[in-house]
């Protein structure tokens, strides 16, 4: 048995030094979805435009993303609340993608919004995806 040990220890020690980055990757990116809400709330997408990760821009345009953000900060108005209600992290040989999903309240309704960040060789986390459901926005 000791012998067995010997073997699963290095693997144990591994499995909780990733346990601990990805924990600091899901602080990182609550960080990064109260600076989102702050931009939002004060109907200025630039900001989250000038620093998201190179996958969001080449999913979609300047001009759609900031349609959608102002679609967003028009029919719904200011976070009022939010919750983080999931996440998901994987790692690979591109980064960390950082998945939070979030229950949140808007002053006109409620939506349920995921955020996607990518944390790549400089250890920095950037946008790479946001999605947002609500059928309070849809009927606003």
């Amino acid at each position: 048995m000791n012998r067995l040990g010997r073997y699963l220890m290095p693997f144990a020690a591994a499995a909780m030094l990733a346990g601990c980055g990805v924990q600091e990757s899901f602080k990182e990116a609550d960080v990064e979805v109260g600076q989102f809400h702050t931009a939002l709330n004060a109907g200025n997408w630039q900001d989250v435009w000038k620093t998201a990760d190179s996958e969001l821009r080449q999913a979609t345009t300047r001009e759609r993303f900031g349609k959608l953000l102002d679609a967003v900060h028009r029919k719904l108005g200011k976070v009022t609340a939010s919750k983080q209600t999931g996440w998901n992290a994987n790692s690979g040989t591109g980064g960390t993608y950082v998945t939070v999903t979030m229950q949140t309240q808007f002053e006109r309704g409620a939506g349920t919004e995921q955020f996607v960040y990518h944390k790549g060789s400089d250890g920095k986390l950037a946008l790479s995806g946001y999605n947002i459901q609500s059928q309070d926005m849809m009927l606003n």
